[in-house]
C-alpha cells in the first residue's frame, strides 16, 4: 500500500468511504483528496484533536493524552451538511 492510500476508513469530511489521505494524514475519499486537513478541537480540554491509527481503523484522539484521553469515531465529527 502506497503512503496515500489508506485502509477502509472514513472520509473525515463526509463519512463516505475513504480511499486516500491528505496532507497531514487523515483519511478522505477523492472528492475531499485537495481540501485543507480538517482542524478539530477536544471538547473536554480544547486542545487539538490528531487522526490516529487503531487495531480497529482511524479516530479523533486529543493531544492532550493522557492527560485527556477523549477519542471519537472519526465519523462522529464529519461535516454532513458539506456537498
Amino acid at each position: 500500500m502506497n503512503k496515500r492510500e489508506t485502509k477502509m476508513s472514513k472520509c473525515v469530511f463526509c463519512g463516505k468511504n475513504a480511499t486516500k489521505t491528505n496532507r497531514e494524514g487523515q483519511p478522505v475519499c477523492k472528492d475531499h483528496k485537495d481540501k485543507e486537513p480538517k482542524d478539530v478541537g477536544c471538547p473536554e480540554c480544547g486542545m487539538p484533536m490528531k487522526i490516529r491509527e487503531g487495531r480497529y481503523g482511524y479516530f479523533w484522539g486529543c493531544e492532550g493524552y493522557p492527560q485527556c484521553d477523549k477519542t471519537y469515531p472519526v465519523e462522529a465529527l464529519t461535516d454532513e451538511d458539506e456537498d
